[in-house]
Formats: C-alpha cells, sequence, structure tokens
C-alpha cells in the first residue's frame, strides 16, 4: 500500500530547460545481486526510492543457453579445483561495491 501510494502521488520536478513539470515515480528498477537476491527500486521525478530486497522464488531448468544448474556446478568444481592447484583463492564478491548505488548527479537516494 505504501508503495501504490507513492506510485500515485503527483510529484513536481524542475527539468533541464527550467519547467516546472509533474511527474510519478512509476519506474521499477531491478538490481541482480550475485548471491540471486534482486534489489527493487521505484525510479522518477529524479529520485531513486528504495522499496525491498528478494529471493528467487523459483530457479529454471536451464539459462537462455540451455546450460543446466548441473553444469555450471561441473565448471565450479573444476575452478574451484584449479585454484586450488595454483594455491590461490578466488576473489570474493566485493559486496561494498556490489550494494552501493550508482547514478548521475540529477537523481536523489530515497
Amino acid at each position: 500500500p505504501k508503495m501504490k501510494a507513492l506510485m500515485y502521488q503527483k510529484q513536481n520536478q524542475v527539468e533541464a530547460d527550467g519547467i516546472r513539470r509533474s511527474c510519478y515515480q512509476t519506474t521499477f528498477d531491478f538490481g541482480f545481486l550475485p548471491n540471486g537476491q534482486v534489489k527493487v527500486w521505484l525510479e522518477g521525478c529524479g529520485k531513486y526510492t528504495y522499496v525491498t530486497e528478494l529471493s528467487p522464488i523459483a530457479t529454471p531448468n536451464t539459462d537462455y543457453n540451455g546450460s543446466t544448474y548441473s553444469d555450471y556446478n561441473q565448471k565450479k568444481n573444476r575452478v574451484s579445483h584449479r585454484a586450488k592447484e595454483a594455491n590461490v583463492t578466488l576473489v570474493p564478491i566485493p559486496w561494498d561495491k556490489v550494494n552501493t548505488v550508482y547514478t548521475s548527479k540529477a537523481y536523489t537516494i530515497n
């Protein structure tokens, strides 16, 4: 209900040409995280408003190339084995960078 109310709320924004125009926050933006989660943002009127983080509810049997989970798992095991043989660690996910919003200075973050 809060999100719906925000989407229906008429706002004003001063455009680049200096004219004040009515606008609404009605565009959903999705940020896909490496752990399978998705961050949901509402965009419009020069603002990004954080909505929520969602977990996947289903996993498809294949990806868009037809590869299965088993294919990826085998590849992951080969990479892990090669890293162990080379006595190196695999690079961890840089959560400090992944969990940051990058946008132009024209936008504000809520």
